[in-house]
């Protein structure tokens, strides 16, 4: 059984640095941090998967580390969210956050090889690490449908379905499934083979595809063949990715964009901020006015974000108002101040714009995230909308907090400080 912990120990960071002596020494001391969860949710085999390193790796195997422990549901990093449910097999495949930072020669290194070599070559999606990952096979992690279609294995995935029909619908513990490991890491003779074979592509697979993500990586690759083979057995062209978007915005040709146009694909108009296709940003919206209010908290959270001042003021002239009720992204509206100030004087944004918890913008400006982080210009947007006539001491519904109490619990200094100037509560 893995153990959870609410910080690190020591073992971790030397585990993910390939410390092969301190990791022992550790062990030899205290025995039962081999499956010690860290504050992200991994475990010593987690991080040494990480760091690459085999010979910390053996050593936690040779001392009992359990090669099927899975990655728990710690808090988020400052750089990504944590592969939760993943075995070291499928850090070694797909990675995860790294903890303990190479050496800046190294990075520096691999930043000079990126420059002269690496920015001609589209590679694509790949295994982070192959050769780590039939180690941990050899060693006895699982090989199932998906790994080996990730791995590129066509033989044993055949083998496999000719054995048992039904693992078609095989999915890892993370959901990761077959058909869409082997049209990421680029095997379309398995992809066309798990298609045949019954594989439905709008399955829901890893990272919130609710509706499946082979479509969205067969775009991204540029693999149109492969594209209109998914399309043909029912992908949904509008199908997203956890923060990515669909299968349309990450069409690497235009080739593959029109085609997924011809099978329903769509792109919102807050998709089309991020392409930077501003006139059909508002031709859109002009055709069909509630669609300015899709996306991530419609088209204004895109806007504010990529500081296009000048579509902003086009989509203001055209009279499109900030969606009446939150949703998400809407802390995207507080990044540029001065863009706030036009929301809040033409935009009919409600100074205390309130979500289904009941907090304010206000509230924003004091959290921290689930990865530390902050707004931006926090004291100036708060003077803005107060300026504008928010409320000071607005209270949350699920614990009555104002923002200076949120500032406080979160340590946001200068709203605590801003805050109780003004005499908030």
């Amino acid at each position: 059984m893995t153990q959870s912990a609410a910080a690190n120990h020591p073992v971790h960071a030397a585990a993910e640095g390939g410390r092969f002596r301190q990791v022992r020494a550790l062990l030899d001391a205290q025995p039962g941090v081999i499956n010690h969860q860290d504050h992200l949710g991994a475990t010593p085999l987690h991080r040494a998967v990480l760091g690459r390193s085999r010979r910390v790796a053996s050593l936690l195997l040779d001392r009992g580390a359990d090669l099927h422990c899975r990655y728990g549901a710690g808090r988020k990093s400052f750089t990504s969210y944590p592969p939760q449910h993943s075995e070291p097999i499928d850090i070694a495949l797909w990675g995860g956050a790294r903890w303990v930072h190479d050496p800046m020669w190294l990075n520096g290194l691999r930043w000079l090889r990126w420059c002269l070599i690496g920015r001609f070559r589209h590679r694509g999606p790949r295994p982070v690490d192959t050769s780590m990952a039939r180690w941990l096979i050899a060693r006895g992690a699982p090989y199932d449908l998906t790994i080996a279609a990730a791995l590129g294995d066509l033989a044993y995935v055949t083998q496999i379905l000719d054995a048992n029909p039904e693992r078609i619908q095989d999915a890892r513990p993370n959901l990761r499934r077959p058909l869409t490991a082997a049209v990421e890491f680029g095997h379309g003779d398995i992809a066309r083979l798990l298609l045949a074979r019954g594989a439905d592509p709008t399955w829901p697979d890893a990272d919130d595809s609710d509706r499946g993500a082979a479509l969205f990586h067969a775009s991204r690759r540029g693999n149109r063949d492969l594209v209109a083979a998914l399309l043909a057995h029912g992908a949904d062209p509008n199908a997203h990715v956890d923060s990515a978007g669909n299968a349309v915005f990450v069409a690497r040709t235009p080739e593959i964009r029109a085609l997924l146009y011809a099978h329903g694909g769509k792109l919102d108009p807050y998709d089309l901020v991020w392409l930077n296709e501003d006139d059909e940003v508002l031709k859109q919206i002009a055709a069909d006015p509630p669609s300015a209010y899709a996306g991530c908290g419609g088209v204004y959270t895109a806007v504010v974000t990529r500081g296009k001042r000048d579509l902003l003021s086009r989509l203001l002239d055209a009279g499109v108002k900030v969606p009446p009720t939150p949703k998400g992204c809407r802390d995207y509206l507080l990044e540029q101040p001065d863009m706030l100030r036009q929301l809040l004087d033409r935009g009919g944004l409600n100074p205390d714009y309130t979500d289904e918890n009941g907090w304010t913008l206000l509230h924003a400006l004091c959290h921290r995230d689930d990865r530390g982080r902050t707004v931006g210009h926090r004291t100036e947007c708060a003077s803005i909308l107060l300026a504008a006539g928010a409320t000071l001491s607005p209270r949350d519904n699920e614990h009555g907090l104002t923002p200076l109490a949120l500032a406080r619990r979160g340590n946001v200094q200068d709203m605590v400080e801003f805050l109780s100037a003004r005499g908030a509560d």
